[in-house]
């Protein structure tokens, strides 16, 4: 059952090893974004000890962990699906005898796996070469039952925003909100828990912070005393998310009329 879906990762990989040029140009610009976000807070602390409660080397083993992490749960060829409702082309997947779930979670673990080989090889560029303070990973089972409920999250949110094409050719813009809410509220650029303690409660209580700043946030030692309710949390949103997807996934089905085909 499973050789027709390593059939899928297979041409996946030769999809991207036939357009290496793009992919090594996109990984190039997340090297400079980690260099520029990296710097940023070594500045900052050239004139502060601490930053909420984090000291030098918690903030900037932040940064580079939440690099690594993001860039594998972010990996995602799901963006390809409106294109291919909208040309109708999908319909060629319809009619085989596999999940088209399935089928877009071995394509997105070839792109899992090509970013997190380059994002390694960028992280240890900054540790070697700018002898950053990289805290030895803590927690680790903890971390990775927030990171594989991460990737199930990210991976159902992205399918839904897909399925939008069943409806208009207009998807890019939902998208590109998401992804701007992703940046601010999943803990991209700092560590959520340095926000003020009512705005972080209610953030907590959003999807988005499941997606990779809990995981980080617990490699690098902080967790809280309510591990137990933010798991909880994270469950409910891996379960919301599956059932909602596969909703939105049925009802785009018996919408839909093909017409590209």
């Amino acid at each position: 059952m499973f050789k027709k879906y390593q059939l899928v990762f297979s041409t996946t990989v030769k999809e991207y090893f036939a357009y290496r040029l793009n992919f090594v140009l996109w990984r190039l610009r997340m090297f400079i974004y980690l260099a520029s976000t990296y710097f940023f807070w070594q500045a900052v602390f050239e004139k502060n000890i601490t930053f909420g409660h984090y000291d030098k080397s918690a903030i900037l083993s932040y940064i580079l962990y939440v690099s690594l992490i993001s860039n594998f749960v972010f990996g995602t060829r799901t963006s390809d699906i409106a294109a291919e409702i909208n040309d109708g082309s999908i319909i060629n997947w319809l009619l085989k005898p596999i999940s088209f779930f399935r089928l877009y979670m071995a394509k997105d673990l070839v792109d899992k796996i090509m970013n997190i080989a380059f994002s390694l090889f960028e992280v240890w560029l900054i540790v070697y070469f700018f002898k950053a303070p990289l805290i030895a990973p803590k927690n680790i089972l903890l971390a990775s039952l927030f990171f594989i409920n991460g990737l199930a999250i990210s991976f159902y949110v992205n399918m839904m925003l897909s399925f939008i094409g069943f409806w208009t050719t207009e998807v890019w813009a939902p998208r590109f909100v998401f992804m701007i809410m992703v940046l601010f509220a999943a803990g991209t650029y700092f560590p959520l828990d340095i926000l003020p303690p009512l705005l972080y409660k209610i953030m907590i209580m959003t999807p988005f912070p499941y997606l990779f700043f809990m995981t980080t946030r617990t490699l690098v030692g902080r967790t809280d005393g309510f591990v137990l309710f933010e798991v909880l949390i994270s469950f409910f949103w891996v379960i919301a998310c599956f059932f909602l997807a596969k909703r939105i996934w049925k009802k785009g089905n018996k919408s839909f009329s093909f017409w590209g085909r």
